[in-house]
């Protein structure tokens, strides 16, 4: 059992510590690298022929591709969405995702939305125009005041409420930075004097 013992001692002492090497120099970082496009050009343009697929289940997931993508003709293609797609939940959920974007560019299409012969489309066109608060939508939501479905008058009363809420906290912000500008002037006028 020594001899076993002095031999193992032999061996550790007569082998030198192995030491971890050392860990790999980081790679730098790329500074805004640029991403691959995830889908070739002819790829995109399959999805953009599945647009017209009889298949409202389909248009809609190739809507929703396009819309990730970023492709810049999207909202051309939702506002015809909207405006002529034979499917009423496609056009339904071609406004909701308008309403999800919020900008003026939308504008057209959720218009054509207000003129939809589906209940639950027009009211969401009338919430989304009423989220975005642009004043040229007034006239089309006002001729909604006419509409046959009561819920659809009273939702067009409340988006013209909401367009007049909006105008008073404009206003008000205008008249405060207003009253602010006259105040420094007038200031500034006392410590010249």
């Amino acid at each position: 059992m020594a001899a076993l013992f002095a031999a193992g001692l032999a061996f550790l002492v007569g082998h030198p510590k192995h030491e971890a090497p050392a860990p790999p120099e980081p790679q730098p970082m790329l500074q805004n690298p640029t991403p691959l496009p995830v889908i070739l050009p002819s790829e995109l343009e399959k999805v953009r022929r599945s647009l017209s697929d009889a298949d409202p289940a389909v248009r809609w997931a190739a809507i929703e591709l396009l819309y990730t993508l970023k492709d810049p003709s999207v909202l051309e293609i939702i506002e015809k969405t909207v405006g002529e797609d034979s499917d009423g939940d496609i056009r339904l959920k071609g406004v909701q995702l308008l309403r999800s974007g919020g900008t003026s560019l939308t504008l057209p299409a959720l218009l054509k939305g207000l003129r939809d012969v589906e209940t639950p489309v027009r009211l969401a066109s009338l919430q989304a125009l009423g989220d975005l608060g642009d004043p040229a939508a007034i006239p089309a939501v006002t001729d909604l005041l006419k509409d046959t479905e009561p819920e659809v008058r009273v939702e067009a009363l409340h988006t013209l409420g909401r367009f007049q809420e909006r105008r008073k906290k404009e206003f008000q912000v205008l008249a405060d930075r207003l009253r602010r500008d006259y105040e420094a002037a007038v200031r500034r006028k006392r410590e010249q004097s």
